[in-house]
């Protein structure tokens, strides 16, 4: 028959635990610290997306910087009669 040591196999549980929850504690901090990196940048990109405005005349919507206004809303390059 075996004798074992039932202090020294509690003893390494304890520690078996103790290391796999440092483990877990770093791979959390880490994908925090990434993902935080990963939304600063995006902050830095310009925006998916431009502002767009609907023609009064054809309905097409269109990026707003290159509307002028008309009237109650926006016109389009394509129905813009007062340019020169």
């Amino acid at each position: 028959m075996l004798i074992t040591d039932k202090n020294a196999t509690e003893t390494g549980m304890a520690r078996l635990i103790l290391i796999i929850c440092a483990i877990g504690a770093v791979a959390l901090l880490l994908r925090r610290v990434l993902t935080d990196k990963a939304r600063s940048v995006k902050r830095d990109e310009q925006p998916a997306f431009a502002a767009t405005a609907r023609c009064t005349r054809c309905g097409a919507y269109v990026d707003r910087r290159l509307m002028r206004p008309d009237g109650d809303g926006f016109c389009c390059q394509e129905h813009d009669t007062d340019r020169s």
